[in-house]
């Protein structure tokens, strides 16, 4: 199976760009389209769609059969993400819908969840989770909630783990760079959203729940980067954020094939992710 992974950071402005970034894509050419065509991805998962239309996906129906969307219920242009496939899924949850709260945590009273975060489809072998991470915005102002969004989503994903008989994979945004290799420069991070010690502790939580992050488990020292900066020509410059990740069942971290950033698509601030697994 291939999954991939984008942060498009608005799924109008991507549908207007090519590959190389340029703006004179069309509803049939464009960024999308072409990292479709070229990577035949089976899961195909969306962060920051930044729309509250549906009819901003109507171009991809003819790649897909299914399109699953969870657009922000209040804020518009904001959040947002979307899970495209030809594979019947079993089931879908939309937000934390599929647990109470008296299950997971408490979890109506915060904003985010009601900003279009959170996608988790059940297909026969596998059961793919896509998020956008809440972001703990400049001098960690969210980071209250941020450290509450962890502790529900990783009581969410122990009890899916433990009630299902598949494997699970978590991708999405988790806007965190758990290690300092995943940052091109680490100096003066420790207080900045994404790299706090705060968020990186939650991300190794996560991981004892029994996850790999797929990219580190076959390229543990390579820097690769799924953030760039639009400013001082960062990505031209290769200084980026690993910030995009797979979290896979560690019981079949040997069946992961590929793991990669496809950084030769322009158009967003992120590039897409790519995992190959055998399932």
């Amino acid at each position: 199976m291939r999954i991939i992974s984008f942060n498009l950071n608005g799924i109008r402005s991507m549908t207007s760009k090519i590959k190389n970034g340029e703006k004179k894509g069309s509803p049939t050419n464009n960024v999308i389209k072409t990292l479709i065509q070229e990577q035949r991805p089976n899961v195909l998962c969306f962060q920051e769609v930044k729309t509250q239309s549906e009819g901003d996906l109507a171009h991809l129906k003819s790649d897909f059969k299914y399109i699953l969307t969870n657009f922000s219920k209040h804020k518009k242009g904001y959040s947002g993400v979307a899970l495209l496939t030809n594979i019947r899924p079993q089931w879908v949850s939309y937000d934390f819908n599929m647990y109470t709260e008296e299950q997971i945590g408490p979890y109506n009273m915060y904003e985010w969840v009601d900003e279009g975060r959170i996608i988790t489809a059940r297909f026969s072998n596998i059961i793919v989770v896509t998020v956008y991470v809440p972001n703990s915005q400049p001098e960690l102002a969210r980071l209250d909630d941020r450290l509450k969004w962890e502790e529900i989503m990783r009581n969410y994903l122990r009890l899916l783990k433990s009630e299902n008989a598949v494997p699970v994979v978590y991708t999405g945004d988790l806007n965190v760079a758990p290690e300092d290799i995943d940052i091109h420069d680490k100096k003066n991070r420790d207080k900045v959203a994404g790299a706090s010690k705060e968020e990186r502790a939650e991300y190794k939580k996560l991981l004892d729940v029994g996850f790999v992050n797929a990219v580190r488990h076959l390229h543990p020292t390579e820097r690769k980067y799924s953030y760039f900066s639009n400013f001082a020509n960062s990505r031209e410059n290769n200084k980026g954020w690993l910030i995009d990740h797979y979290l896979v069942s560690a019981a079949i971290k040997d069946k992961i094939n590929r793991a990669d950033c496809l950084t030769e698509y322009y158009g967003s601030d992120h590039v897409p992710v790519v995992l190959d697994i055998d399932v």
